[in-house]
């Protein structure tokens, strides 16, 4: 719908209309929602979330292609009305979509007073631009949010067992600096068998300790390099686990920097497991320190082997107080 009167506007659509324009202008943008939606309107907030479907940008260009092939033409009559961006999306081959602002405008005419003049004020302008505003900034910034939630600690799914793990042993192994950092090595060679296996003995132990009915990951996935437990915890932890690499291949380890930091972390996300006591952790700490031991052979060769008694000891003092402590946040954030 063309605007030639140049008065205010809300998404293109004159803030002042007659009874049988609001009319022709709600019959169109239900209809537009048949044909982009493929179902009727429903609630407003579900419908704004139903917008994701091709307004969403991190949606992949390969979903929007199959689903703009989908579309129905839209009608003449509609195409007619010369509406225009942002209450419509032109897409080609004669189609229109609609999106956040035709579902903001409809609710805002289907509550108005049609037996005169409709008047959309100005506060009521303001409140759909910014409605549609804030959704957009929701929407763009959702992989921020993600990533910020996750090396935060604030995640909605806790870290996996494993992945816990896969960190801590690198911590009973002092693997806390550049000079005593592990190898990641592909799994198809003897020694990349060898340092895969050490460090993920422990980290396996301790996950079934954590979550006694888990289902273990595939051989292949048990690995330093592509493998999904040092992937998570990269995504967890970021700058904190540090991947070097250096000419002789890449090397993994806890930043020093950040070590007490890490300690922190994984006692915190643990504490978020209600079935899990500081006892049975306590526990689990001890399986991963025996399956470790009992594979540092493979590693010795290799002058790969760091780890000290002493050391261990008060690794898992700080990792059990870490998760004492957080635990006492949580219960006391729930009264």
């Amino acid at each position: 719908m063309s605007n030639s009167t140049g008065h205010r506007t809300v998404f293109g659509v004159p803030a002042v209309l007659t009874s049988p324009e609001v009319s022709a202008i709600v019959a169109d943008i239900t209809e537009l929602w048949r044909l982009t939606y493929v179902q009727r309107l429903s609630d407003l907030e579900s419908d704004l979330e139903l917008c994701r479907k091709f307004f969403d940008p991190l949606t992949r260009g390969g979903t929007l292609r199959e689903r703009l092939a989908k579309l129905q033409e839209t009608p003449q009559r509609i195409l007619r009305a010369s509406y225009a961006e942002p209450l419509v999306k032109d897409v080609g081959s004669g189609t229109l979509i609609v999106g956040i602002e035709a579902r903001l405008l409809l609710a805002a005419l289907q509550e108005v007073d049609t037996s005169g003049h409709t008047v959309l004020s100005p506060s009521v302008v303001a409140g759909l631009e910014s409605a549609a505003l804030a959704k957009y900034r929701s929407w763009s910034s959702a992989r921020l949010d993600q990533v910020v939630a996750l090396r935060t600690g604030n995640a909605t799914e806790v870290m996996q067992a494993v992945s816990v793990g896969l960190v801590v042993a690198l911590l009973v192994n002092r693997s806390d600096a550049p000079e005593r950092a592990i190898p990641r090595l592909a799994t198809d060679t003897l020694d990349g068998e060898q340092v895969n296996g050490a460090i993920y003995a422990g980290a396996e132990r301790f996950a079934s300790a954590i979550v006694p009915n888990r289902s273990g990951r595939s051989a292949s996935e048990k690995r330093l390099k592509g493998g999904y437990g040092l992937s998570e915890a990269s995504r967890r932890l970021a700058h904190r686990l540090v991947i070097d690499k250096r000419p002789v291949g890449d090397f993994v380890h806890v930043s020093s920097e950040h070590r007490n930091e890490v300690i922190e972390f994984l006692g915190a996300d643990l504490s978020r497991r209600s079935a899990l006591s500081e006892e049975s952790l306590s526990d689990a700490f001890e399986q991963l320190v025996a399956a470790f031991r009992e594979s540092a052979g493979k590693l010795a060769h290799r002058a790969l082997i760091f780890e000290r008694s002493a050391d261990t000891r008060n690794l898992k003092d700080s990792l059990t107080a870490a998760f004492a402590r957080a635990r006492v946040r949580r219960e006391r954030e729930s009264e």
